[in-house]
């Protein structure tokens, strides 16, 4: 091996949800994909080219200073399914291959059971199976033997035509869709978990997000804006989304004057939804998303779901829908909003503490929205602040 040989590069995998399309589709999909990664890696302080490697993967060259700032960039780009940190084995043929693999290996497999992986594409006269035979062979004696299933050590080598790969490093990565590959969508963000992973699903689905939040106390408003802001500096690889502000204290009190204590809660639910609504059709975005769990509380049982959608035009996406709140906070630790959410205070109680409507007909909730003036709602549409969330500050509103 050569010094240069022992360079780490990284090759990214693109994510099946990309090579189930069309292949016209595939173009603009992977070209999406690269541009994302881009910004990604570039905010990671990565310099160097993106390489199209084969079908299904960029190569990337980071100094070692930046490879492990990059390979954590890459692994927050939709439309990847997964990070490999490689080394270049240069080869003659398959016995001289397996030769430098089981040398560059052999201390990381002796007295360990371990398992050779071979991804193979291009046209060898031999095959996957071939090379990791002979690779086992090198490596079985001063092993503690082949297992294939729950293995200690994994060699994994990828070869792509006349090039091969030791793999020493294999990270899952985001998966589904490249961001921005589908339509806009605008949340009705809080700060607590629920909202923040419910627009986490639809970016992973390829969906920008731009957020709506309903203030009630200026401190949560900013706790929504950090957590929003956590989300898509993570995540948000190559969108510049929008923040409408809401300002719903006169709201709160228009539901205290004319609404019965068990109906405000439901009441407060359909006027968000309403409002949110005709800022979409402003925006012209196409729907809305929420971080509504079936049965959560008492807002979200099926009646109120069913007629806070009937309340409005713009169709409400709900990912949640069938999770329980535990698997919800699995994913915000997996998102990294989990620790920012769980100091996010409740002001949207307005029951009083009594009783509150879980069950309340259509018929009843429509009735009770329409005890509210028209102006109460319109005049807080009208007065949203409305900026990109790049540029806000905490304590700006």
């Amino acid at each position: 091996m050569t010094p240069g040989d022992a360079v780490s590069k990284l090759h990214v995998t693109l994510s099946g949800d990309v090579f189930l399309k069309s292949r016209r589709t595939q173009k603009g999909l992977i070209s999406r994909a690269r541009s994302n990664l881009g910004h990604a890696v570039v905010g990671a302080g990565y310099r160097g080219a993106i390489q199209r490697v084969g079908s299904h993967r960029f190569e990337l060259s980071p100094s070692s200073d930046t490879l492990s700032d990059t390979r954590r960039a890459a692994l927050s780009v939709f439309g990847i399914s997964s990070v490999d940190t490689v080394r270049a084995v240069p080869f003659t043929n398959v016995e001289d291959l397996a030769r430098r693999v089981g040398a560059m290996t052999a201390d990381g497999v002796s007295g360990r059971t371990f398992a050779v992986r071979v991804k193979r594409s291009g046209v060898h006269d031999w095959n996957s199976m071939d090379l990791a035979r002979i690779i086992g062979s090198i490596l079985h004696e001063d092993s503690a033997g082949v297992n294939l299933t729950d293995p200690e050590v994994e060699v994994r080598v990828a070869v792509l035509d006349d090039k091969a790969f030791l793999v020493t490093d294999h990270q899952r990565a985001a998966g589904g869709l490249p961001l921005g590959t589908q339509d806009k969508v605008l949340c009705l963000v809080s700060g607590g978990f629920d909202s923040v992973v419910a627009a986490w699903m639809m970016m992973s689905r390829g969906c920008p997000v731009d957020f709506v939040h309903f203030s009630l106390n200026c401190a949560q408003a900013d706790h929504a804006l950090a957590v929003a802001r956590e989300l898509w500096t993570r995540w948000g690889h190559g969108t510049e989304p929008s923040v409408h502000l809401v300002e719903f204290e006169f709201v709160k009190e228009a539901l205290f004057e004319h609404v019965d204590a068990r109906m405000r809660q439901v009441a407060l639910k359909v006027m968000m939804a309403e409002a949110a609504s005709e800022i979409a059709q402003d925006a012209n975005i196409s729907a809305l998303v929420t971080g509504d769990s079936l049965g959560q509380v008492s807002s979200q049982t099926l009646p109120h779901l069913v007629a806070v959608s009937k309340s409005v035009e713009t169709p409400l996406l709900r990912p949640l829908l069938g999770l329980p709140k535990e698997s919800i906070i699995d994913l915000a630790r997996k998102v990294g909003t989990a620790e920012l959410s769980a100091r996010a205070q409740e002001v949207c109680d307005l029951s009083a503490g009594g009783p509150v409507a879980t069950a309340a007909s259509e018929h009843a909730i429509a009735e009770t929205v329409d005890r509210i003036p028209e102006e109460v709602l319109a005049d807080a549409v009208a007065t949203r602040k409305t900026f990109a969330l790049r540029d806000w500050t905490p304590g700006q509103f």
